[in-house]
């Protein structure tokens, strides 16, 4: 099972059943510096994966963003 949750505020983003290694999420394609930043491993074959969430992301250059 693979978790997404916002590694800023912690909100829990996703839930997926699979496995983290699926091709369909994309984590394979990560290089490995990039995947030790974001990925977590437990030993239940749970995988915890720290990204941002709308609400954290940055304003882009002062414009409104689209969905504001």
């Amino acid at each position: 099972m693979v978790d997404y949750v916002c590694g800023q505020c912690g909100r829990r983003i996703a839930q997926y059943e699979g496995r983290w290694d699926d091709p369909r999420l994309g984590l394979t394609d990560l290089r490995p510096e990039q995947l030790e930043d974001i990925v977590t491993h437990s030993a239940q074959d749970f995988t915890l994966v720290r990204v941002r969430c709308e609400a954290c992301l940055p304003m882009p250059w002062g414009e409104p963003l689209w969905y504001n």
